[in-house]
């Protein structure tokens, strides 16, 4: 399959070309988004929600299940960093599933994907355990985690405190 001159049978190029697909549309959405340097990160891009910090991984697919009815599409989760290894819920906060056929995106909490294979779905299947999160960008405004502190502030039992440093001793 060719999508607007790019072969997207190539993994290391198809996923590319979603980060880049994901970092449009959750810009025309108004986050601000930004690539980690080099590919060692758990994760694709970060989001910053107004100071808050959101990272996510990436995948895409054409990949559809022979014989479903509906029309099912499925994706691999498991970890490039070895066979069989699948993301654990540290490894970033949401997942972005893209649907190359369907142009639909899902976007999933960590915590629902963890330790799994692989996920199947099926855009408009009501009966469908991931329809809830299918185009649902609204959950990376609500669920964002705390903003990171600011230099010279801390949080010590859900107390923020203005940092001074000690007075300088001249010698």
């Amino acid at each position: 399959m060719k999508t607007s001159g790019m072969d997207i049978r190539n993994h290391k190029k198809r996923g590319q070309w979603a980060e880049l697909r994901f970092m449009t549309k959750a810009t025309e959405l108004g986050f601000q988004a930004a690539k980690p340097l080099g590919d060692s990160a758990q994760y694709d891009v970060v989001l910053d929600v107004g100071g808050r910090f959101i990272s996510i991984q990436v995948k895409s697919t054409f990949h559809e299940v022979a014989g479903s009815s509906p029309i099912r599409f499925e994706v691999s989760l498991l970890h490039p960093s070895g066979p069989n290894r699948t993301y654990q819920r540290s490894d970033f906060d949401y997942l972005a599933v893209y649907y190359i056929q369907g142009n639909t995106w899902y976007i999933i909490p960590s915590a629902e994907v963890a330790g799994r294979h692989s996920i199947s779905a099926g855009p408009g299947d009501k009966l469908n355990k991931w329809e809830q999160y299918r185009e649902a960008w609204h959950l990376l405004h609500d669920r964002a985690p705390a903003p990171l502190q600011k230099p010279g502030h801390f949080d010590l039992y859900g107390i923020i405190e203005d940092y001074s440093p000690p007075p300088r001793i001249r010698r």
